[in-house]
């Protein structure tokens, strides 16, 4: 039968088209037949308050700008793919929100730990912390419990919270291995998964290596817990005993986890997930890679290893050639494809404090042919890095701060990390003069609205009466907000 009419044949087709879209979708647009695990409640959690303050102040509001502008259209493509558009911002002004709040403090509230053969220690001191958004509003944040910067005690422990960072639950022991479980990482991957990464130097470095001075010296630590950390070496196979770098999978938000996977490289805040929201970036340094079956990764070098199953399995990208000393890298996928990389690196300045920390960083289109590492700005001191970017495109790097006024800042660039304007404070130590402070990494709460988490003395009180005098970490988080102007 031949249809004439033209009006009569575009009924017929619409019918057709809508019979063909009924079939495909056969519950409707907003049905969920795939069994995930849904978002846990706040009721699972044990609500601390956060209106904990410090002594120390920043500036209520801190002004960024740059000269540097993007076009609102990148014509680029990956894949065949069009990238999306990145918004044009040209000038923002940063605000404070709220300073210094406290995710974890264990003063008095610390984690207890068996040492081994039931010799016990109290932990009171959380740092190098990682934060990332779940679902709705919740967010997840670990940490390194500890005895105090560097000991062989470290623990990782994991922090929820329900109400974008007003309140956190109590601290939950999630990965406690014999040996010192630090620099602790987390990305959310969605459908209740979440990955944790973290780093252990070996046993021999307690022993008689780097940080044997530890155990010789440590007067608050003793004889007995002491001999307990001797024990329990001794008690290990040679594979046991050695560093490394793993990261472990929940699918379950958390609840239960799979077993730990080595991976080659390391860094402070783990893998960075891509703009399809599932794979895995990993910008790291070489630890132990001959244990993580990547026997030619060479440790003048600087990796990116990449994974598409959940963190399972990883395969190397590409990698970079190192400047200067170079460690504790940070990874970002930008929302065009590209990418951005920062390293923390040690400048020439050998007679500062803190070595001369600065970050540099570099770019690639593809993520396998990357610029020079380069210094980010020549007046800028601190690190490691952490990269993230806004919704409204603008890309974020927070970093740890410890000349005079110690604490955290961020920079901001509004052209894919090709210049960066001025320095924000985010928080100030509450002791300026303690370096032991940083590590922060930022999220995106709401359009606008970011949390960065790090860990610095909550007090001037937290005194450690030990040989050192050290103040305690904790971890605390800076709540700001950033509008645009004209």
């Amino acid at each position: 039968m031949q249809l004439k009419n033209p009006l009569v044949l575009a009924v017929c087709l619409l019918i057709m088209v809508s019979t063909v879209l009924a079939s495909c979708n056969p519950t409707g647009s907003g049905s969920n037949a795939t069994g995930e695990p849904t978002e846990p409640t706040a009721d699972a959690t044990t609500e601390v308050t956060t209106e904990a303050t410090t002594e120390a102040t920043t500036e209520a509001t801190t002004e960024a700008t740059t000269e540097a502008t993007t076009e609102a259209t990148t014509e680029a493509t990956t894949g065949g793919t069009e990238k999306p558009p990145v918004t044009t911002v040209t000038h923002m002004t940063a605000e404070i929100l709220a300073g210094n709040q406290i995710i974890g403090r264990l003063q008095n509230d610390p984690v207890t730990i068996e040492i081994y053969n039931g010799v016990t220690i109290d932990l009171h001191y959380i740092g190098f912390p990682t934060i990332c958004k779940g679902e709705g509003s919740t967010l997840y944040a670990v940490g390194s419990a500890r005895f105090e910067h560097i000991d062989p005690f470290g623990t990782m422990v994991m922090f929820e919270s329900h109400d974008n960072g007003a309140t956190w639950s109590e601290p939950r022991v999630i990965v406690d291995t014999p040996l010192d479980d630090r620099d602790s990482g987390i990305a959310y991957l969605g459908n209740g998964r979440i990955l944790v990464s973290w780093f252990s130097p070996s046993a021999k470095e307690f022993i008689d290596g780097n940080y044997a001075y530890f155990l010789e010296k440590r007067k608050h630590v003793t004889d007995e817990q002491k001999q307990a950390v001797y024990d329990l070496y001794a008690s290990l196979s040679e594979q046991e005993q050695a560093a490394g770098s793993w990261v472990m999978l929940s699918e379950d938000y958390g609840k239960t986890w799979n077993t730990p996977v080595r991976v080659p490289i390391s860094a402070p805040h783990g893998p960075s997930v891509g703009i399809d929201g599932k794979t895995l970036y990993y910008f790291g340094h070489p630890n132990n890679p001959k244990a993580a079956g990547a026997p030619d990764v060479q440790a003048g070098l600087l990796y990116v290893y990449t994974s598409a199953d959940y963190g399972k399995t990883w395969q190397q990208m590409s990698y970079l050639t190192r400047p200067l000393t170079c460690y504790e890298p940070h990874i970002l996928q930008l929302k065009d494809g590209s990418f951005i990389a920062a390293v923390r690196a040690d400048t020439d300045k050998s007679n500062d404090r803190t070595r001369g920390m600065a970050v540099y960083v570099a770019t690639s289109e593809d993520g396998v042919t990357w610029t020079e590492l380069t210094r980010l700005t020549e007046d800028m001191l601190g690190g490691p890095p952490h990269l993230m970017q806004m919704s409204n495109g603008v890309v974020v790097l927070t970093y740890g701060y410890r000349e005079s006024l110690c604490g955290t800042r961020a920079r901001l660039s509004y052209d894919g990390g090709v210049t960066w304007g001025k320095e924000i404070i985010l928080a100030v130590s509450a002791s300026s003069n303690n370096t032991d402070c940083g590590y922060p990494s930022t999220v995106e709460i709401e359009p606008g609205v970011l949390i960065s988490a790090y860990y610095q003395p909550y007090s001037r009180q937290d005194i450690i009466q030990n040989d050192k005098g050290e103040l305690n970490g904790s971890l605390m988080y800076t709540k700001w907000m950033l509008t645009e102007t004209k």
